[in-house]
């Protein structure tokens, strides 16, 4: 079922509005926009509830097992670490997909949404989780992939060209290179209190820088804000829209949105408010500020869909048939860069000794990036395997916070399985 491109009409009204956020001269306003808004969440939450629907033959536990060349044995440890958390408290529940190049081996619910006993389960292929900052590498990294391999943007340029608001002194240096590499002197992040959306994007986009251009590496939020406004002007319409048409929709990825809605009744809970869980708004303070559509984090998915767009770039940025980024674009963006720390364009890679989240036995050309919600994407292109591990660690955690730990045991076991078989694969870069 072609359910985005079906409801792609619909999914343009969300995503028009989502643009009126950076449509400078255009914004919309007053109870004009407020309208807007509520139009935005229905579609957003007609989206996700119907995605769920065109699923409603399967099982409310969705497993799916397969020996795709890993060894099934050591996955149910990388099953039983997340139980583990489970039990001692530090997560409620979450999902994790794995696979091999193109293949899905496993796609497993964990838990529960929440800490009662009525909490829904958790489903790997229904279930909506807050992606966070995994946002960064699924909306505002591909969309400069997809603008780089037409030729409309090049990452050596100044962000100036594209985006003529950000100028002046040492912004004029800034390139869209030191934005994917968090090196460009923008702070971590801001606080915005301008108060609507678009006077937040105005204020966002007038932050001081506080080193100068590739003096250092600091991730910023603040960063892939602007890069993602820049993409947006190039692309001239929605980021969401051009990656509907160009990424998730070819991938099938049906449950991959902003804005879902509060009353979304699939998506695990981040936050509480007057006692009550909060569902399908975004946990980032920074995507708050801006009206839940931003470059840093705000997006909602299911570890299905992630699984579909991590198993793509396993396959060299293909999956199904469906070419989605050229082999040379998938490489570029992927190999860490030069006086970058370990920062690829747009994705982080592992660092020494096991620090981080991909564990100790990542390669050297592994790539990924990790949420604050407690999500994770990791790809490793010599062993073909690539790992999806989505939860909601922060909504009222009864233990300690061991998510960076609980990443490192589930990436360990995946390339155990992948290393305890025998069967080569063909390189997805051959």
């Amino acid at each position: 079922m072609h359910y985005l491109r079906e409801h792609h009409r619909a999914r343009g009204a969300l995503v028009a509005v989502a643009g009126g956020l950076l449509a400078y001269g255009a914004a919309i306003t007053g109870s004009t926009r407020a309208a807007a808004d509520v139009d935005a969440r229905a579609v957003s939450r007609q989206i996700v509830s119907t995605a769920a629907a065109s699923r409603s033959d399967m099982a409310a536990a969705h497993v799916v097992r397969t020996s795709a060349s890993l060894k099934l044995s050591k996955l149910d440890d990388a099953e039983a670490a997340i139980l583990a958390q489970v039990e001692a408290g530090s997560i409620p529940g979450g999902a994790l997909a794995v696979g091999r190049q193109d293949r899905t081996v496993l796609e497993k619910g964990v838990g529960r949404v929440g800490w009662s006993r009525g909490a829904e389960k958790v489903d790997a292929s229904r279930t909506v989780y807050d992606l966070a900052s995994l946002t960064k590498v699924l909306v505002t990294t591909p969309a400069v992939m997809l603008l780089v391999q037409s030729g409309k943007m090049d990452v050596d340029a100044p962000v100036s060209r594209y985006l003529p608001e950000f100028s002046g002194g040492a912004r004029d240096r800034v390139t869209v290179r030191h934005l994917l590499t968090h090196t460009s002197g923008l702070p971590a992040g801001v606080e915005l209190d301008a108060g609507s959306p678009e006077a937040n994007w105005q204020q966002l986009l007038r932050t001081p820088l506080k080193a100068a251009p590739g003096e250092r590496v600091e991730y910023s939020d603040v960063g892939m804000n602007v890069l993602y406004a820049a993409a947006q002007r190039v692309a001239g319409e929605p980021l969401f829209k051009l990656l509907d048409r160009e990424v998730y929709g070819p991938l099938k990825m049906r449950s991959t949105t902003y804005l879902p809605g509060t009353d979304c009744q699939i998506c695990a809970p981040t936050l509480r408010v007057d006692g009550e869980p909060v569902r399908g708004w975004v946990h980032d303070p920074i995507a708050r500020a801006l009206g839940g559509v931003a470059g840093n984090a705000g997006l909602f998915s299911t570890a299905h869909d992630v699984g579909r767009y991590a198993a793509m770039l396993a396959n060299g940025g293909e999956l199904d048939g469906v070419r989605v980024f050229s082999k040379e674009i998938v490489e570029r963006f992927t190999t860490r860069q030069p006086d970058a720390g370990t920062r690829a364009l747009g994705w982080d890679t592992p660092g020494p000794n096991g620090a981080g989240g991909f564990g100790t036995r990542a390669s050297k050309s592994s790539f990924g990036h990790t949420g604050f919600t407690g999500t994770s994407i990791w790809v490793d292109p010599r062993r073909h395997t690539w790992t999806v591990l989505l939860t909601n660690r922060v909504y009222e955690p009864h233990g300690p916070n061991q998510i960076m730990a609980l990443r490192r045991k589930v990436n360990d076991r995946v390339a155990i399985a992948a290393d305890d078989f025998d069967v080569q694969l063909p390189s997805a870069t051959d």
